[in-house]
Protein backbone atom coordinates (compact mmCIF):
# COMPACT_ATOMS: atom_id res chain seq x y z
CA UNK A 1 0.00 0.00 0.00
CA UNK A 2 2.97 2.40 0.78
CA UNK A 3 4.54 2.11 -2.58
CA UNK A 4 1.12 2.42 -4.30
CA UNK A 5 0.70 5.54 -2.23
CA UNK A 6 4.35 6.77 -3.16
CA UNK A 7 3.80 5.86 -7.03
CA UNK A 8 0.52 8.11 -7.03
CA UNK A 9 2.08 10.89 -5.57
CA UNK A 10 4.64 10.91 -7.99
CA UNK A 11 2.37 10.57 -10.82
CA UNK A 12 0.46 13.73 -9.09
CA UNK A 13 2.98 15.85 -8.97
CA UNK A 14 4.15 15.07 -12.42
CA UNK A 15 1.21 15.94 -13.73
CA UNK A 16 1.41 19.03 -11.73
CA UNK A 17 -1.84 18.42 -9.30
CA UNK A 18 -0.64 20.01 -5.75
CA UNK A 19 -1.66 17.20 -3.40
CA UNK A 20 -2.55 20.16 -1.12
CA UNK A 21 -5.00 21.39 -3.59
CA UNK A 22 -5.69 22.35 -7.38
CA UNK A 23 -3.58 25.25 -8.64
CA UNK A 24 -5.47 28.62 -8.96
CA UNK A 25 -6.97 28.70 -12.77
CA UNK A 26 -5.73 30.79 -15.43
CA UNK A 27 -7.08 34.36 -15.22
CA UNK A 28 -9.52 34.66 -18.60
CA UNK A 29 -8.81 37.93 -20.17
CA UNK A 30 -9.22 39.65 -23.49
CA UNK A 31 -7.35 42.93 -25.32
CA UNK A 32 -8.66 45.68 -27.74
CA UNK A 33 -5.98 46.84 -29.09
CA UNK A 34 -8.63 50.43 -30.39
CA UNK A 35 -9.12 51.40 -27.10
CA UNK A 36 -6.16 54.03 -27.12
CA UNK A 37 -7.18 55.70 -30.45
CA UNK A 38 -10.41 56.72 -29.13
CA UNK A 39 -12.06 59.67 -27.16
CA UNK A 40 -15.30 60.50 -25.82
CA UNK A 41 -18.29 59.00 -26.31
CA UNK A 42 -16.83 56.69 -28.46
CA UNK A 43 -14.74 55.47 -26.25
CA UNK A 44 -17.44 54.91 -23.81
CA UNK A 45 -19.32 52.94 -26.01
CA UNK A 46 -16.37 50.88 -26.93
CA UNK A 47 -15.59 50.20 -23.14
CA UNK A 48 -19.22 49.03 -23.13
CA UNK A 49 -18.71 46.52 -25.76
CA UNK A 50 -15.73 44.94 -24.06
CA UNK A 51 -17.46 44.48 -20.87
CA UNK A 52 -20.20 42.92 -22.18
CA UNK A 53 -18.05 39.92 -23.52
CA UNK A 54 -17.74 39.01 -19.92
CA UNK A 55 -13.92 39.82 -19.37
CA UNK A 56 -13.36 40.66 -15.97
CA UNK A 57 -9.19 41.70 -17.16
CA UNK A 58 -8.04 43.59 -19.98
CA UNK A 59 -4.38 44.37 -21.42
CA UNK A 60 -4.24 48.20 -22.77
CA UNK A 61 -0.86 48.89 -24.75
CA UNK A 62 0.39 52.19 -23.98
CA UNK A 63 2.25 54.39 -27.03
CA UNK A 64 5.07 56.57 -25.22
CA UNK A 65 5.23 58.70 -28.43
CA UNK A 66 1.61 59.37 -27.71
CA UNK A 67 2.25 60.51 -24.15
CA UNK A 68 5.30 62.20 -24.62
CA UNK A 69 5.49 64.07 -28.06
CA UNK A 70 8.13 65.87 -26.68
CA UNK A 71 10.74 65.93 -23.69
CA UNK A 72 9.77 65.83 -20.54
CA UNK A 73 11.88 67.77 -18.22
CA UNK A 74 11.08 65.66 -15.39
CA UNK A 75 10.28 62.37 -17.32
CA UNK A 76 9.65 60.55 -13.68
CA UNK A 77 6.60 63.21 -13.02
CA UNK A 78 3.80 61.89 -14.48
CA UNK A 79 2.75 66.05 -14.24
CA UNK A 80 4.95 67.23 -16.45
CA UNK A 81 3.29 69.72 -19.26
CA UNK A 82 5.05 67.66 -21.99
CA UNK A 83 3.17 64.72 -21.17
CA UNK A 84 -0.67 64.05 -22.54
CA UNK A 85 -2.52 61.51 -20.34
CA UNK A 86 -5.91 62.50 -21.52
CA UNK A 87 -6.84 59.20 -23.24
CA UNK A 88 -5.40 56.52 -20.75
CA UNK A 89 -7.04 58.40 -17.74
CA UNK A 90 -10.47 58.10 -19.62
CA UNK A 91 -9.75 54.36 -20.52
CA UNK A 92 -8.21 53.65 -16.71
CA UNK A 93 -11.31 55.47 -14.92
CA UNK A 94 -13.90 53.47 -17.77
CA UNK A 95 -12.43 49.77 -17.04
CA UNK A 96 -12.06 50.16 -13.26
CA UNK A 97 -15.64 51.44 -13.12
CA UNK A 98 -16.79 48.52 -15.21
CA UNK A 99 -15.26 46.28 -12.45
CA UNK A 100 -12.28 45.24 -15.31
CA UNK A 101 -8.61 44.76 -14.13
CA UNK A 102 -5.68 46.15 -16.24
CA UNK A 103 -2.31 44.88 -17.34
CA UNK A 104 -0.41 48.05 -18.99
CA UNK A 105 2.62 47.59 -21.30
CA UNK A 106 3.85 50.12 -22.73
CA UNK A 107 6.21 50.73 -25.82
CA UNK A 108 6.42 52.42 -29.17
CA UNK A 109 9.71 54.69 -28.82
CA UNK A 110 9.03 58.70 -29.38
CA UNK A 111 11.31 60.26 -32.28
CA UNK A 112 13.59 62.42 -29.61
CA UNK A 113 14.28 59.21 -27.39
CA UNK A 114 16.72 57.47 -29.86
CA UNK A 115 19.17 58.15 -32.79
CA UNK A 116 16.82 57.19 -35.78
CA UNK A 117 13.90 58.83 -34.53
CA UNK A 118 12.02 55.19 -35.40
CA UNK A 119 8.90 54.35 -33.46
CA UNK A 120 10.71 50.72 -33.12
CA UNK A 121 13.93 52.24 -32.33
CA UNK A 122 15.32 50.95 -29.35
CA UNK A 123 14.71 53.97 -27.21
CA UNK A 124 17.56 54.51 -24.49
CA UNK A 125 17.18 52.61 -21.31
CA UNK A 126 17.20 55.69 -18.90
CA UNK A 127 14.49 57.36 -20.54
CA UNK A 128 12.56 54.79 -21.43
CA UNK A 129 12.79 53.03 -17.88
CA UNK A 130 11.87 57.20 -16.67
CA UNK A 131 8.84 57.12 -18.41
CA UNK A 132 7.96 53.48 -17.21
CA UNK A 133 8.81 55.03 -13.79
CA UNK A 134 5.59 57.85 -14.28
CA UNK A 135 3.38 55.11 -15.64
CA UNK A 136 3.46 53.42 -12.30
CA UNK A 137 3.39 56.50 -10.51
CA UNK A 138 0.30 58.15 -12.21
CA UNK A 139 -1.70 54.45 -12.01
CA UNK A 140 -0.29 53.88 -8.27
CA UNK A 141 -4.22 54.79 -6.80
CA UNK A 142 -3.19 58.00 -5.53
CA UNK A 143 -2.37 60.02 -8.10
CA UNK A 144 -4.72 62.83 -8.16
CA UNK A 145 -5.58 64.45 -11.41
CA UNK A 146 -5.99 68.38 -11.30
CA UNK A 147 -9.06 67.90 -13.02
CA UNK A 148 -10.65 65.44 -10.85
CA UNK A 149 -11.35 65.01 -7.16
CA UNK A 150 -10.80 61.00 -7.03
CA UNK A 151 -7.61 60.02 -7.59
CA UNK A 152 -6.92 57.79 -10.41
CA UNK A 153 -7.04 54.03 -10.00
CA UNK A 154 -4.24 51.89 -9.46
CA UNK A 155 -2.66 49.26 -12.20
CA UNK A 156 0.22 47.15 -10.47
CA UNK A 157 0.97 45.15 -13.30
CA UNK A 158 3.11 46.47 -15.26
CA UNK A 159 4.71 45.01 -18.71
CA UNK A 160 7.99 46.37 -19.93
CA UNK A 161 7.72 46.92 -23.53
CA UNK A 162 6.33 44.51 -26.04
CA UNK A 163 7.81 41.89 -28.30
CA UNK A 164 11.56 43.18 -27.65
CA UNK A 165 12.25 40.17 -29.52
CA UNK A 166 10.84 41.13 -33.09
CA UNK A 167 12.18 43.62 -35.55
CA UNK A 168 8.33 45.42 -35.58
CA UNK A 169 8.73 47.03 -31.87
CA UNK A 170 12.57 46.59 -31.33
CA UNK A 171 15.12 47.51 -33.73
CA UNK A 172 18.22 46.84 -34.14
CA UNK A 173 17.93 43.18 -33.38
CA UNK A 174 21.44 42.37 -34.33
CA UNK A 175 24.32 44.54 -35.45
CA UNK A 176 27.09 43.96 -37.57
CA UNK A 177 30.43 42.90 -35.91
CA UNK A 178 33.94 41.62 -35.97
CA UNK A 179 34.58 40.18 -39.56
CA UNK A 180 31.29 41.33 -41.27
CA UNK A 181 28.89 39.08 -38.97
CA UNK A 182 26.17 39.97 -37.32
CA UNK A 183 25.96 39.79 -33.48
CA UNK A 184 22.63 39.85 -31.18
CA UNK A 185 22.12 43.01 -29.22
CA UNK A 186 18.14 42.93 -28.44
CA UNK A 187 18.68 41.04 -25.61
CA UNK A 188 21.32 42.96 -24.06
CA UNK A 189 19.37 46.63 -24.89
CA UNK A 190 16.26 45.14 -23.65
CA UNK A 191 18.16 43.96 -20.04
CA UNK A 192 19.63 47.30 -19.52
CA UNK A 193 15.91 48.73 -20.08
CA UNK A 194 14.25 46.32 -17.69
CA UNK A 195 17.27 46.87 -15.09
CA UNK A 196 15.77 50.69 -15.14
CA UNK A 197 12.69 50.56 -15.40
CA UNK A 198 11.97 48.28 -13.01
CA UNK A 199 13.80 49.90 -10.27
CA UNK A 200 11.65 53.09 -10.92
CA UNK A 201 8.11 51.00 -11.25
CA UNK A 202 8.85 50.20 -7.60
CA UNK A 203 10.18 53.24 -6.55
CA UNK A 204 6.83 54.48 -7.91
CA UNK A 205 4.72 51.97 -5.88
CA UNK A 206 6.11 49.54 -3.89
CA UNK A 207 3.18 47.30 -4.57
CA UNK A 208 3.80 46.90 -8.30
CA UNK A 209 4.23 44.02 -10.14
CA UNK A 210 7.11 44.23 -12.87
CA UNK A 211 6.38 41.82 -15.97
CA UNK A 212 9.19 41.11 -18.27
CA UNK A 213 9.71 39.29 -21.41
CA UNK A 214 6.90 40.52 -23.27
CA UNK A 215 8.40 37.97 -25.94
CA UNK A 216 7.04 37.40 -29.29
CA UNK A 217 6.29 33.81 -30.65
CA UNK A 218 9.58 34.01 -32.41
CA UNK A 219 13.56 33.61 -32.13
CA UNK A 220 15.99 32.09 -34.89
CA UNK A 221 19.29 32.99 -32.15
CA UNK A 222 20.57 30.60 -30.33
CA UNK A 223 20.07 30.45 -26.19
CA UNK A 224 22.70 32.47 -25.35
CA UNK A 225 22.35 35.03 -28.19
CA UNK A 226 25.97 34.09 -29.86
CA UNK A 227 24.78 33.97 -33.52
CA UNK A 228 22.48 36.29 -36.09
CA UNK A 229 22.59 35.14 -39.70
CA UNK A 230 21.35 38.99 -40.77
CA UNK A 231 20.53 41.97 -39.55
CA UNK A 232 16.83 41.40 -38.66
CA UNK A 233 16.05 38.96 -37.76
CA UNK A 234 14.79 37.81 -34.10
CA UNK A 235 16.50 37.17 -31.00
CA UNK A 236 15.60 33.67 -28.81
CA UNK A 237 13.60 33.98 -25.96
CA UNK A 238 16.10 31.78 -24.24
CA UNK A 239 18.66 34.73 -25.03
CA UNK A 240 16.75 37.74 -23.66
CA UNK A 241 16.30 35.35 -20.35
CA UNK A 242 20.08 34.64 -20.36
CA UNK A 243 20.46 38.50 -20.63
CA UNK A 244 18.75 39.33 -17.27
CA UNK A 245 20.26 36.78 -15.63
CA UNK A 246 23.70 37.82 -16.52
CA UNK A 247 22.94 40.94 -14.86
CA UNK A 248 21.10 39.93 -11.58
CA UNK A 249 17.62 42.20 -13.32
CA UNK A 250 14.87 41.05 -10.77
CA UNK A 251 11.28 41.01 -12.58
CA UNK A 252 8.46 39.40 -10.95
CA UNK A 253 6.65 37.67 -13.52
CA UNK A 254 7.32 36.40 -17.53
CA UNK A 255 5.49 37.64 -20.00
CA UNK A 256 5.18 35.16 -23.28
CA UNK A 257 2.71 35.48 -26.42
CA UNK A 258 1.57 32.51 -27.92
CA UNK A 259 0.11 31.91 -31.87
CA UNK A 260 0.06 27.88 -32.16
CA UNK A 261 0.46 26.86 -35.95
CA UNK A 262 -2.17 24.14 -35.09
CA UNK A 263 -3.90 22.77 -32.07
CA UNK A 264 -2.84 24.36 -28.91
CA UNK A 265 -1.91 21.17 -27.27
CA UNK A 266 -0.05 19.93 -30.05
CA UNK A 267 1.77 22.50 -31.85
CA UNK A 268 5.25 21.63 -31.48
CA UNK A 269 7.64 24.94 -31.65
CA UNK A 270 9.38 26.87 -29.01
CA UNK A 271 7.57 28.58 -27.19
CA UNK A 272 4.18 27.18 -27.54
CA UNK A 273 1.54 25.86 -25.13
CA UNK A 274 2.92 22.28 -25.56
CA UNK A 275 6.58 23.59 -24.99
CA UNK A 276 6.17 25.67 -21.88
CA UNK A 277 7.74 22.81 -19.95
CA UNK A 278 10.63 23.62 -21.80
CA UNK A 279 10.39 27.42 -20.67
CA UNK A 280 9.79 27.34 -16.63
CA UNK A 281 13.53 25.51 -15.81
CA UNK A 282 14.69 29.16 -18.00
CA UNK A 283 12.38 30.78 -15.72
CA UNK A 284 13.34 28.97 -12.35
CA UNK A 285 16.91 30.49 -13.44
CA UNK A 286 15.44 34.07 -12.35
CA UNK A 287 13.48 33.21 -9.53
CA UNK A 288 12.37 29.80 -9.06
CA UNK A 289 8.94 29.41 -9.25
CA UNK A 290 8.42 32.58 -11.49
CA UNK A 291 4.58 33.03 -12.73
CA UNK A 292 3.70 33.12 -16.62
CA UNK A 293 1.40 35.44 -18.18
CA UNK A 294 0.61 34.53 -21.24
CA UNK A 295 -0.22 38.09 -22.44
CA UNK A 296 -0.98 37.46 -26.14
CA UNK A 297 -2.73 34.17 -27.67
CA UNK A 298 -4.98 33.75 -31.00
CA UNK A 299 -5.92 32.28 -33.85
CA UNK A 300 -6.37 33.94 -37.29
CA UNK A 301 -9.86 33.30 -39.27
CA UNK A 302 -8.13 34.71 -42.76
CA UNK A 303 -4.89 35.80 -44.14
CA UNK A 304 -3.01 38.83 -43.20
CA UNK A 305 0.02 40.33 -43.03
CA UNK A 306 1.22 39.18 -39.91
CA UNK A 307 -0.29 35.53 -40.10
CA UNK A 308 -0.38 33.19 -42.73
CA UNK A 309 -1.65 30.11 -41.21
CA UNK A 310 -5.39 30.60 -40.17
CA UNK A 311 -8.27 28.65 -39.58
CA UNK A 312 -12.31 28.23 -39.73
CA UNK A 313 -14.33 30.38 -37.60
CA UNK A 314 -15.72 27.14 -35.82
CA UNK A 315 -12.36 25.74 -35.40
CA UNK A 316 -11.36 29.18 -33.44
CA UNK A 317 -14.21 29.06 -31.26
CA UNK A 318 -13.51 25.09 -30.63
CA UNK A 319 -9.52 25.80 -30.13
CA UNK A 320 -10.39 28.91 -27.73
CA UNK A 321 -11.79 26.68 -25.79
CA UNK A 322 -8.97 24.08 -25.66
CA UNK A 323 -6.48 27.43 -25.03
CA UNK A 324 -8.22 28.31 -21.73
CA UNK A 325 -8.76 24.59 -20.85
CA UNK A 326 -4.72 24.06 -21.31
CA UNK A 327 -4.16 27.30 -19.17
CA UNK A 328 -6.17 26.26 -16.52
CA UNK A 329 -4.11 23.01 -16.32
CA UNK A 330 -0.86 24.64 -16.26
CA UNK A 331 -0.09 25.87 -12.87
CA UNK A 332 2.47 28.54 -13.68
CA UNK A 333 0.31 30.15 -15.71
CA UNK A 334 -1.35 33.13 -14.01
CA UNK A 335 -3.79 34.45 -16.73
CA UNK A 336 -4.11 33.96 -20.51
CA UNK A 337 -5.58 37.41 -22.69
CA UNK A 338 -7.13 36.76 -25.80
CA UNK A 339 -5.98 39.08 -28.54
CA UNK A 340 -8.33 40.55 -29.78
CA UNK A 341 -11.56 41.86 -29.69
CA UNK A 342 -11.73 43.25 -33.42
CA UNK A 343 -10.51 41.97 -36.75
CA UNK A 344 -8.79 44.66 -38.63
CA UNK A 345 -6.76 44.56 -41.70
CA UNK A 346 -3.37 43.66 -40.14
CA UNK A 347 -5.35 40.94 -37.56
CA UNK A 348 -7.85 38.71 -37.77
CA UNK A 349 -7.65 36.89 -34.67
CA UNK A 350 -10.66 38.71 -33.63
CA UNK A 351 -13.68 37.78 -31.49
CA UNK A 352 -15.50 40.30 -33.98
CA UNK A 353 -15.80 40.74 -37.85
CA UNK A 354 -14.58 44.57 -38.92
CA UNK A 355 -17.60 45.40 -38.97
CA UNK A 356 -18.33 44.27 -35.61
CA UNK A 357 -20.70 40.85 -36.52
CA UNK A 358 -19.62 37.97 -34.47
CA UNK A 359 -17.86 35.39 -34.67
CA UNK A 360 -18.61 32.01 -32.93
CA UNK A 361 -15.85 32.82 -31.07
CA UNK A 362 -17.63 35.26 -29.01
CA UNK A 363 -19.94 33.16 -27.79
CA UNK A 364 -17.24 30.78 -26.31
CA UNK A 365 -15.35 33.74 -24.82
CA UNK A 366 -18.17 35.00 -23.23
CA UNK A 367 -19.05 31.44 -21.94
CA UNK A 368 -15.44 30.71 -20.45
CA UNK A 369 -15.00 34.26 -19.13
CA UNK A 370 -18.44 33.75 -17.35
CA UNK A 371 -17.36 30.83 -15.63
CA UNK A 372 -13.59 31.59 -14.59
CA UNK A 373 -13.47 32.83 -11.29
CA UNK A 374 -10.91 35.91 -11.03
CA UNK A 375 -9.12 36.29 -7.78
CA UNK A 376 -10.08 40.11 -6.20
CA UNK A 377 -6.06 40.76 -6.57
CA UNK A 378 -7.01 41.11 -10.44
CA UNK A 379 -9.80 43.62 -9.92
CA UNK A 380 -9.77 47.39 -9.36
Amino acid sequence: MRRLLAAWAAVAAVAGLALAGPAPASVVALQDDRLPNLTGAPLVARLDLLASTGTRVTRVDVLWSRVARSRPADPTNPGDPAYDWSVYDQIMRGLAQRGIGVILDYYSTPAWASASGAPNAAPRAAEAGAFAGAIARRYSGTWRDSAAAAPLPEVRRIEVWNEPNIEQFWTPQCRRGPRSRYVPVAARGYAALVDVAAREIRRANPDAIVVGGVAGPAGSTDDRGKTCRTGSESVSVGSIISALRANAIRIDAWSQHLYPIGAPDRAFFFPSWRSLEQLTPLLDKLRPGMPVYVTETGYHTSYNRFHRYFVSEPQQARWLTQTFDIADRTPRVAVTVWFNLQDNPSWTGGLLHADLTRKPAWDTFARVAGAAPVPQEWLP
